[in-house]
């Protein structure tokens, strides 16, 4: 008979929730698609200006693709990866980024106004990249490497890879800890800026072992409040976050419980009457001025005015910029400390910086 107590366990709050599937459009950066795991191309042709100066290094879905070491000119298809370009140093690199042009708002649709400010992007920059990518565009910028998730598909991926010989690396993390995997990666292909990414790495690192240390004693003592995670929603209900999917370790590390923490489905449509009977101590809702695929116009002043059941939630809630939770980037994980704040204001301080 052992001596010592079972752990305690994170319990599953109560959810009184149809569940329906809802569709995550491209602009929402998501687990990886399995069937990319069979995409795996030998060494393409050498690329427009490549040279004897190459490495080999494995992706995010397996694939080993020969890149040359500090490419000086990069196309960066996806939202998520141009933040960790940012961090590292290497955007004046960087000649053409992926937009939806041919939609109402263009570049605005995959960058919030924050990011295109930051990163200074302009429309100049732009490749369409959906419905489908333009990948002859793509090849007449000339790049050296393209960085990419899954969100651009095997099709367009193989073209620029057979047909136009550019080396293409996808940056998929699939949790937290794939996050900083990507910098390491990234110092692969980048040994010039191999000091910044040793930091950002350590930088990373630090927050997690924290967030877990931190979490682990809420677990002990009993003190999850429930939350509802939800970058969206409908008339009837809520967009939130299932099993496995960056919002439930967000959440999860924050110190808190999901009410839709263990749906066998990732990316739930919560009934908005079941959200109001469980009734979680916590609202932490994301909020865009500008992505019609995801959130559009949904600011805090819509969400008051327009959101089910809103005025009857009587949680606490708490306004973020979606994109910290569906873009799985350094700035996902920098965020954590709020949201550790959020749900733990008496425990954890006011970090520095702005919030998300």
């Amino acid at each position: 008979m052992s001596l010592n107590p079972p752990a305690p366990t994170r319990a599953a709050a109560p959810v009184a929730l149809l569940v329906v599937v809802v569709l995550v459009s491209a602009g929402v950066a998501v687990a990886a698609t399995a069937f990319y795991f069979e995409l795996r191309p030998g060494p393409p042709p050498r690329a427009p200006g490549l040279g004897a100066n190459q490495t080999s290094v494995v992706d995010d879905l397996g694939r080993t693709v020969m890149v040359p070491l500090n490419a000086s000119r990069i196309v960066v298809l996806a939202p998520s990866v141009m933040d960790l370009v940012y961090r590292l140093g290497l955007r004046d690199r960087v000649v053409g980024v992926g937009c939806t042009v041919g939609e109402q708002g263009g570049m605005e649709n995959e960058y919030s106004p924050n990011q295109t400010n930051l990163w200074n992007l302009s429309p100049s920059m732009c490749i369409t990249d959906y419905p489908s990518l333009d990948t002859a565009g793509v090849a007449l910028l000339e790049p050296q490497l393209v960085l990419d998730t899954t969100i651009t598909s095997v099709t367009d991926v193989e073209t620029l890879t057979s047909t136009y010989g550019l080396p293409v690396v996808l940056l998929a993390p699939s949790t937290l800890e794939g996050i900083v995997g990507d910098v390491r990666l990234m110092a692969e292909m980048f040994p010039s800026v191999g000091g910044m990414a040793t930091a950002l790495e350590a930088s990373l690192e630090g927050v997690l072992l924290n967030a877990t240390s931190l979490d682990q004693g809420f677990v002990a003592n009993g003190t999850l409040p429930n939350v509802l995670l939800t970058y969206g929603f409908e008339p009837g209900g809520y967009y939130s976050f299932g099993r496995g999917t960056f919002g439930e370790s967000i959440v999860e590390l924050a110190g808190g419980t999901s009410i839709s923490a263990g749906l066998p489905i990732a990316y739930p449509d919560l009934n908005a009457s079941g959200v109001l009977l469980d009734q979680p101590a916590f609202v932490l809702y994301g909020t865009s001025w500008n992505d019609p695929y995801l959130v559009a116009d949904q600011t805090p002043s819509v969400w008051a005015s327009t959101a089910p059941y809103w005025n009857q939630l009587n949680g606490t809630k708490i306004p973020f910029d979606v994109t910290v939770i569906t873009e799985p980037d350094p700035t996902m994980i920098l965020a954590l400390p709020w949201f550790l704040h959020y749900l733990h204001p008496t425990i954890v301080p006011t970090p520095s910086g702005p919030p998300p």
